[in-house]
């Protein structure tokens, strides 16, 4: 009964200790990637390749123990061939603001809850060579959770896990034009509103590094 006595009272020392102080500012990102081939003979014979990069450095300031508040820069590319048929090209560039919560769970490690709101300007290319072309640009505003996990390598530095957009809530502005092989051009606008888990699809994980300069 005494060890588990003591081993509790250490678990809950090492959590007490265990902080992110006022003062400190954070230097970072987070980084995912992406890539799948597949190859198909029926119905038709085709080679399918999809590629995913997402960046987003960040810098944030403690503004009190174990919180963190500051912004991001977003950056995400990818690339859909299907050969020898389509291709589809798509980007997103922007910035966002966020807040995010530590918790310690024991020596060095951290559970941790980011939300964030971010603006990002849209653009996306579909071609299928000498027939078939449609090109969409635009805007997206959302909302998003991500929960993890954090482990400190060192006195400043964090190696963070994460689930990449494990809850999201957006609008999307998109403006429209297509090219078909007659000449005909068709031009057009949309506005959607979405709700949406990332699980199971995409990019599930995302990895990240933290770097914090303490207050001397």
């Amino acid at each position: 009964m005494k060890i588990y006595l003591l081993a509790i009272c250490l678990f809950l020392s090492s959590m007490l200790h265990a902080q992110i102080n006022k003062g400190a500012v954070f230097i970072g990102g987070d980084l995912s990637i992406y890539g799948t081939k597949t190859n198909s003979e029926n119905p038709a014979n085709y080679t399918s390749k999809n590629n995913q990069f997402n960046f987003y450095p960040s810098i944030g300031w403690v503004v009190k123990d174990n919180m963190v508040v500051g912004g991001n820069l977003l950056l995400s590319f990818s690339n859909y061939t299907q050969q020898p048929s389509n291709n589809t090209k798509s980007n997103r560039i922007g910035a966002g603001i966020f807040i995010r919560k530590y918790l310690p769970i024991g020596k060095s490690f951290y559970l941790f809850g980011n939300a964030s709101l971010n603006a990002a300007s849209t653009y996306s290319n579909y071609t299928i060579p000498q027939t078939y072309y449609k090109k969409e640009t635009g805007y997206a505003i959302n909302a998003t959770l991500i929960p993890g996990i954090s482990y400190q390598l060192n006195k400043c530095l964090f190696l963070e896990v994460a689930l990449n957009n494990l809850l999201t809530v957006g609008y999307e502005q998109k403006n429209t034009e297509e090219e078909n092989l007659a000449g005909g051009i068709y031009k057009g606008s949309s506005n959607s509103y979405n709700l949406y888990s990332n699980l199971g699809s995409g990019v599930p994980l995302q990895v990240g590094l933290r770097w914090m300069i303490r207050r001397k």
